[in-house]
């Protein structure tokens, strides 16, 4: 039998790869990573989409979502037939077809809303929040008033005359005052309702003793008690009515009453006595 020949393999080293070479699969295999993440991130997000669409479909045709009662809260002098004639809602009606905002700007319209807020309680409950406006003061024109609040805003009074015990503004222009909008681009309007958030911001009962503000021509204030004229400047309201304040203290004390009060001049006060 031949004998095999037996070879002896000596310092057989086997040449690596190139690295240009490995460098290539690499960057090949992170490629295909980035692909197949991808578009499984496509699928998924394609099939929550999928879902949502669904759920919203549900949620605006489903007849559990109906609404069956409107809650009106706030409300002091209007009627909740008012609120509701005015935003005219339909029912039954799904609450999430419901568009907020424009229900909100539809009730804004009415010139006593101050304010409205309207959120969903599902499945059948819409509330809606109302904030009426607040006279500080009355506006005489001709024959009849209207109220103002504190942000210039002239409206139709609902309460009746004898149950409202506020200054009256008068010697406004009628063409100055606009129902239901911010009218404080009349100056003399504005100006009176300084002095009057003035009066409020100070100690004491002043705000109860005016009884009218006049600025037809300047600044006239008259008193409840006795009717007494006192004529203003138009700046520094504020150390003017500390000096009224005082003024009126001291006529109570003394027992004494003035035909007019004049606040016009800086450090000054002229007081004619009756």
């Amino acid at each position: 039998m031949a004998q095999m020949r037996k070879y002896r393999i000596r310092n057989l080293k086997i040449a690596p790869r190139p690295k240009r070479l490995e460098g290539k699969r690499k960057r090949i295999r992170g490629l295909f990573r980035n692909i197949f993440r991808l578009l499984l991130i496509l699928i998924i997000v394609s099939f929550l989409g999928f879902l949502g669409k669904c759920f919203y479909e549900f949620l605006h045709t489903s007849q559990g979502f109906e609404v069956e009662e409107i809650d009106i809260q706030g409300l002091k002098r209007l009627k909740e037939k008012e609120v509701r004639d005015i935003l005219s809602l339909e029912l039954p009606q799904n609450i999430f077809a419901i568009e907020l905002k424009e229900a909100k700007e539809k009730i804004e319209t009415h010139p006593r809303i101050k304010e409205v807020i309207i959120h969903r309680r599902p499945p059948k409950k819409v509330v809606i929040q109302v904030r009426e406006r607040e006279p500080v003061a009355l506006i005489s024109q001709k024959n009849s008033f209207v109220g103002i609040d504190s942000l210039c805003v002239p409206f139709p009074l609902i309460e009746p005359l004898k149950e409202i015990d506020l200054p009256l503004i008068t010697g406004v222009a009628k063409n100055e005052i606009i129902i239901g909008y911010d009218s404080s681009n009349s100056t003399n309007l504005k100006m009176a309702l300084d002095i009057l958030k003035t009066i409020r911001s100070l100690k004491g009962d002043l705000y109860s003793q005016v009884s009218e503000i006049n600025v037809e021509d300047g600044i006239t204030l008259y008193t409840t008690e006795r009717a007494t004229r006192v004529r203003m400047g138009k700046e520094d309201f504020r150390d003017q009515l500390l000096n009224l304040q005082g003024v009126l203290i001291h006529l109570s004390k003394e027992k004494r009453r003035a035909e007019y009060i004049d606040l016009r001049f800086k450090n000054k006060v002229i007081v004619k006595l009756k």
